[in-house]
């Protein structure tokens, strides 16, 4: 566990996922037969009511035990199954170790016998005699029960590791084949769980969001649950703590509410890791301590896993007497376990309380010993950027450059893996203090403009990506890019212990040291609070302006009259800088600086050809209401109205009903130089790539105009605004910035993107935007006639000159054609 992204993490064993099939509650009438016994006890182990099967089976084994009927001896085996899916091999084994009478052998009793035999030999390591015995099963299934055919291949994906895949989708056809929705579960559960273990998280997460909506169908509490966790540990594997959050904590409330303790230690232990990577090591502690106490309880193996994030806690809080008396027990455990990954993160763990001590020797020896025998790449990356804390403790610069890069190197190696691009967006978040550690000690040693070369590594990788900007080599001539641009940069690093602003201009490039980051959010958010409520003026919330203003740009500096790019980082993608306050006379800044906002210096540095044409716009909005929730803007027509007078014949209009997302296609955006939308939007925070313009429905389509939808059709604009609520995003990740609508037109090539942080007025709206297309048709760029339009507002009397009005919109920039 660990901001480093190295997380104490436990997979749920074979049989707690592929047999949980969930509903609580046993039948509540007495079953009459040993018939309606077991057809009790198959639905509630299908439905993972795993106390009331085994309830239902000593009742009806008490009854009727005595009688020499199939579904007697299908009572017995589904003992066994139950005693499995409880965690409870041995006793499984006991309950399993019968020989049917020869009359039953070909029939679904005999089969189900095989199967758990199955899981009994992988739960004791013996995956040779699971798979012979599996293949038997297998042999019967095809001569006599061809339906429970998906049930004999779902564990013998397991098994037999070199046809897993195989097996594993035959599991599914089959289940699919036969109707058999429990069965199809389990199988898609065993997949999603299969390419976890192979370290392919994108891949994981698809097949277990198919399994998770039919478990929820199924109403199977258990299984859900399950699904829900081992979710939430693929988001966290790629640094999503947000989406890993919420699964985690609805897992861990089932797993409460059902008495599913096994599990249940595996979901805290999870969200003792988030809050561990948030850095609130109390709820962190508090977490782990209870996973411990029901593991100890329970004599279940991830023990091992929550006492070593109770010595990383203990390390974090400086109580090195605890981490070591912790990271003992966990290690001993894993090693009873034979968990070799598991041992080499308490080695890490391990090497930093040496660190402390210090004893460099035994932290070098403990950490060259990961680096060499781990196959985890993210482990690998921890162990390296330790490695390069140890040579800078020792004051070996060199060999600690040389062990950070390797770090970096393993990290990006282990982002090419992650084959869906949205879901790369988070991936950095999980590298975050490899960075830090980075960037601290290239500053330490004086080597500012290579530290800001590695915070360049990890800004904005999927949107260059997907603009070929990968061809602009990483090392770059920062000075180059603010004169190309015509303007001042400002590029901040918030880190853990210390943040960091460059300024950079044509002639130098400066570093001045700030708070550490959660200094700074805290202040950015107070003032967000204040500016978007009724103390947002320069009376009511100026103070707090100023002070953020003394704390993030006092330092640099700037002229009057500059043009400023601000490339942001964390919070600071939330906040306007237009609205920071400067002192005697207070001010807002925007009217002593012109301002822009960019992703990295990169994107910056990519420069294009813009195509010889009239200017043309594609107008898009005004749509009828398509459904309550988006009620009609009652000056949306008056906007579009007067943007369109600014183009005369070289406008193209979609508005009322032929505003809808197949029409905007259709219109061959990528021709227009300016593309401009009027209507409500939406933005996401689990899903930034369902963030959307709202439109007309056509009654084939839906009335949303998408974010993934808008990078397909590819641009040439000088300019797309999103005139709509919270167009730039409300998802934040490390690097990669605000995701959303606004980073999608940048993504599809827009060279510029205007969009809103938080809700617009309707109302005051098209003033703003008519004065801005005035001052684009005189010539002006669009920063300066969007920064003119505000300043006249800013300037004017009554409530339009609060910040709530002019301050929603900002200017994002992408690539420079001239």
């Amino acid at each position: 566990m660990g901001r480093s992204s190295v997380r104490e993490i436990w997979l749920l064993p074979l049989a707690a996922v592929l047999l949980g099939i969930a509903l609580q509650g046993a039948a509540a009438a007495v079953p009459a037969s040993e018939r309606e016994a077991a057809l009790a006890v198959r639905a509630a182990l299908d439905r993972a009511d795993l106390a009331g099967a085994l309830a239902l089976i000593d009742d009806a084994l008490t009854r009727f035990g005595t009688r020499d009927a199939e579904m007697v001896w299908a009572l017995r085996v589904m003992r066994g199954e139950a005693l499995i899916s409880r965690g409870r091999p041995k006793e499984a084994k006991h309950a399993l170790a019968f020989e049917l009478p020869k009359k039953y052998g070909h029939g679904e009793t005999a089969v189900r016998q095989m199967i758990m035999r199955g899981f009994v030999a992988m739960h004791e390591g013996d995956f040779p005699a699971a798979t012979t015995i599996l293949e038997q099963a297998k042999a019967l299934a095809i001569a006599h029960q061809p339906a429970l055919l998906s049930d004999v291949y779902m564990p013998l994906s397991q098994a037999d590791a070199s046809r897993g895949d195989e097996y594993a989708r035959e599991a599914i056809r089959l289940a699919r084949k036969y109707g058999r929705k429990a069965s199809e579960v389990k199988a898609l559960a065993a997949l999603a769980r299969r390419r976890a273990g192979q370290q392919r998280y994108a891949e994981s997460i698809q097949w277990g969001e198919q399994a998770l909506p039919l478990a929820r169908s199924l109403r199977n509490d258990k299984t859900v649950q399950q699904i829900e966790g081992n979710l939430g540990w693929q988001y966290f594997e790629i640094g999503d703590y947000e989406q890993a959050s919420e699964l985690f904590t609805s897992a861990e409330a089932t797993a409460r509410r059902i008495g599913a303790d096994y599990d249940r230690v595996a979901w805290l232990i999870q969200l003792g890791n988030i809050h561990y990577q948030r850095r609130d090591w109390v709820a962190a502690d508090r977490f782990n301590r209870e996973a411990a106490a029901l593991a100890r309880t329970g004599k279940y193996p991830q023990l091992g896993y929550a006492l070593a994030n109770l010595a990383r806690i203990s390390i974090e809080l400086g109580r090195f007497d605890d981490a070591r008396r912790f990271n003992a027990e966990a290690l001993a455990e894993k090693r009873a376990h034979k968990d070799e990954e598991a041992e080499l993160s308490s080695d890490i763990v391990d090497a930093r309380i040496a660190l402390a001590s210090p004893d460099h020797a035994r932290a070098q020896k403990l950490l060259d010993g990961v680096v060499r025998d781990t196959k985890r790449k993210l482990t690998r990356m921890e162990a390296e950027s330790r490695l390069g804390q140890l040579f800078w403790r020792m004051g070996r610069a060199d060999q600690a450059t040389v062990h950070f890069q390797r770090g970096v190197q393993a990290a990006r190696e282990a982002r090419t893996e992650v084959t869906n691009a949205e879901l790369r967006f988070s991936f950095f978040d999980s590298a975050a203090e490899l960075f830090d550690a980075y960037v601290d000690f290239l500053v330490a040693v004086h080597r500012a403009e290579d530290a800001l070369s590695v915070t360049e590594i990890s800004r904005a990788e999927s949107l260059e990506e997907g603009l070929n900007v990968r061809s602009v080599a990483r090392s770059f001539d920062a000075r180059a890019i603010s004169k190309q641009n015509g303007a001042t940069i400002l590029t901040y690093w918030l880190g853990r212990d210390r943040s960091y602003l460059w300024v950079i201009t044509a002639e130098r490039v400066t570093l001045h040291p700030l708070p550490p980051d959660t200094t700074i959010a805290k202040a950015v958010e107070s003032y967000r609070r204040e500016l978007l409520g009724p103390r947002g003026t320069l009376q009511g919330s100026g103070a707090r302006g100023e002070e953020l203003y003394t704390m993030l740009v006092g330092p640099a500096a700037v002229p009057r009259g500059s043009a400023v790019i601000v490339v942001a980082d964390g919070q600071l993608h939330t906040l306007n800088f237009e609205t920071l306050v400067t002192p005697a006379p207070r001010h807002y800044w925007i009217e002593d600086v012109i301002l822009m906002n960019a992703s990295s210096l990169q994107l910056l540095a990519r420069t294009g050809v813009r195509p010889k044409r009239d200017a043309t716009i594609l107008l898009v909005g005004n749509a009828p209401p398509p459904d309550p929730s988006f009620p009609p803007l009652p000056h949306a027509a008056r906007e579009i109205e007067l943007i369109a007078r600014h183009f005369a014949q070289r406008a193209t209009v979609l508005t009322g009903p032929r505003a809808t997302p197949a029409s905007y296609q259709a219109a061959s955006p990528g021709k227009f130089d300016f593309v401009h939308f009027v209507a409500h939007g939406v933005a996401t925070r689990k899903r930034p790539l369902d963030s959307a313009v709202i439109l007309a429905s056509d009654g084939s389509k839906s009335y949303k105009l998408l974010a993934r939808e808008v990078i397909e059709s590819p641009l040439s604009a000088r300019l797309v605004t999103i005139s709509s609520c919270h167009g730039a995003g409300m998802r934040t990740y490390a690097g990669e910035g605000v995701v959303g609508l606004a980073w999608a037109f940048l993504r599809a090539g827009a060279d510029q993107v205007i969009a809103a942080l938080w809700e617009v007025s309707d109302a005051a709206t098209p003033k703003l935007m008519d004065r801005m297309y005035t001052g684009i048709g005189a010539g002006r760029d669009p920063a300066v006639a969007l920064r003119d339009a505000k300043l006249s507002l800013v300037r004017a009397a009554g409530l339009e000159r609060k910040p709530m009005y002019w301050a929603p919109f900002v200017l994002y920039v992408g690539e420079r054609r001239q």
